[in-house]
């Protein structure tokens, strides 16, 4: 018996969370290296910090609406069966859609890492 799987599911999808983050971070980074390179006596950072946790918002909705929509092709031709025993198109579907699951979580939690000195650091100092 053979489980009809969507279409649509490649690696560009399996990479977006890993670029989400890459961005992400740059973008936080930048942002801070610049500000506190430019203007290092301004003493609030919390234009900054609004910022950063903006964009944090912004990547994580991402990263979770890209691991909700796999989660949806996933669960479509699970069937109840978990085993990737098979050289089958199918179960090479399934597959990236389970690996695409683990890198969406993984970025989630790489993000918010990024996202923690903004939390805890108030100043350039």
């Amino acid at each position: 018996m053979t489980r009809e799987t969507e279409t649509g599911h490649n690696l560009w999808r399996m990479l977006a969370p890993l670029t989400i983050w890459a961005l992400h971070f740059l973008a936080c980074y930048v942002a801070a290296a610049i500000l506190c390179a430019k203007y290092p006596q301004i003493a609030d950072l919390s234009p900054l910090r609004h910022l950063i946790f903006l964009v944090t918002f912004l990547a994580v909705a991402g990263v979770a609406y890209i691991g909700f929509s796999t989660l949806r092709i996933w669960r479509y031709s699970l069937d109840g069966d978990l085993d990737y025993d098979h050289d089958t198109p199918e179960e090479r579907h399934r597959f990236l859609a389970h690996v695409t699951l683990m890198l969406c979580a993984l970025s989630v939690i790489g993000i918010l890492y990024v996202a923690i000195p903004a939390a805890i650091i108030g100043s350039c100092r």
